[in-house]
């Protein structure tokens, strides 16, 4: 891997790739709403980055309307959840995904952990036919089709359930810049600075990979991924600034 001598190489833009317009939707696909049930298996939230596996023990009708389900987790444990806070076990057709969908991802480091996203990404050949997701804690991830998800009753603005957090400002530009979402430019060895742990620190690209590149931070060696457009990264914090500085001089 290159040293990189002065600290930071001279070149960091801001690019807005074109995706293929078939790929590029973030309009619900006209797909029939799947039955929800009792006595079926569904993944239901347990806490606000926790659901769990579950079956639905009673449908109950709220003085509104609306409906709530009681949940009985494989775990231990009951709960009495709303439709956004319930997920179909089943894995969905490609064709009811689009990007800002309401998913559930299941945790590659404990089989009994899925944690709610928003859907960023559909495959395509960019991205090396993966389907790219934002974890709530603003954490991107590449997963594959059986590791999906859909929310079963996800709200009109699906960001309204993203915890208010700089994580829900940055997924609404996200979605609206959808298909150009602005990304910035690294290659491995360039050193930059990344927000850790509420502060800008120095950091390391140790790898590429389509809209993510993994760092290696310097003080403790901790390694994770970032997306190449988030708002972690100095550089686009500082343009985010300036843009919406020029927006409101506009205004």
């Amino acid at each position: 891997m290159p040293a990189n001598n002065n600290g930071v190489l001279p070149v960091c833009t801001v690019s807005t790739p074109k995706q293929s317009s078939d790929k590029a939707t973030k309009v619900p696909p006209s797909v029939l709403q799947e039955k929800v049930t009792v006595g079926m298996t569904v993944l239901a939230r347990r806490r606000a980055m926790n659901w769990q596996r579950g079956k639905i023990m009673e449908i109950v009708k709220r003085e509104d309307g609306g409906l709530k389900y009681k949940i009985n987790f494989d775990e231990k444990g009951k709960s009495l959840v709303s439709g956004h806070h319930i997920a179909f076990h089943c894995v969905p057709k490609v064709d009811q995904l689009f990007v800002g969908a309401r998913v559930v991802v299941k945790c590659q480091d404990n089989e009994f952990q899925f944690s709610p996203g928003i859907l960023a990404e559909l495959p395509g050949r960019k991205n090396h036919s993966r389907f790219l997701v934002f974890i709530d804690d603003h954490t991107p991830v590449y997963v594959g089709l059986p590791l999906l998800h859909l929310v079963c009753r996800p709200l009109t603005g699906a960001l309204d359930d993203i915890p208010d957090s700089p994580h829900r400002f940055f997924m609404r530009q996200y979605i609206k810049d959808w298909p150009y979402p602005h990304l910035t430019r690294y290659r491995a060895g360039q050193s930059l600075n990344a927000e850790l742990n509420g502060v800008q620190q120095r950091c390391e690209v140790l790898v590429v990979d389509c809209s993510l590149i993994q760092v290696v931070f310097q003080d403790d060696q901790h390694k994770e991924w970032i997306h190449r457009g988030s708002i972690r990264l100095e550089h686009v914090a500082k343009f985010l600034e300036l843009k919406n500085g020029e927006e409101h001089k506009a205004d």
